[in-house]
């Protein structure tokens, strides 16, 4: 008894490693440092939400471009396509984004 037990643990412990190696969170992406994105409240939310499916890049990219109406489209529409976001979360990503990646302001 205590040998089958001793096989069925071992290949539980094979099962394990082979899905922590090939399994979903093997392709999961995380922000590293130096990837482009500012310290500041809302980086967790990104960090944590947005990095899943997006490369750093690819929203360090519309640095300058948008304002803080159209970063939060953005994040809206993300929501809408899946990102698990609540409304708090959602604002402080849009101020997060234009904070630190958003249109310059202009004087006036």
């Amino acid at each position: 008894m205590a040998r089958a037990r001793s096989r069925g643990h071992a290949w539980i412990a094979t099962g394990l490693l082979i899905s922590s190696l090939f399994g979903p969170a093997a392709d999961v992406r995380t922000a590293e440092s130096g990837d482009g994105l500012p310290e500041g409240n809302g980086k967790q939310i990104l960090t944590t939400f947005c990095i899943i499916c997006h490369e750093s890049t690819e929203i360090t990219k519309f640095r300058g471009y948008y304002d803080r109406r159209q970063w939060r489209d953005v994040v809206v529409t993300m929501k809408e396509y899946g990102a698990p976001l609540n409304a708090e979360q959602i604002e402080a990503l849009a101020d997060y984004l234009e904070q630190s990646l958003g249109k310059p302001k202009t004087p006036g």
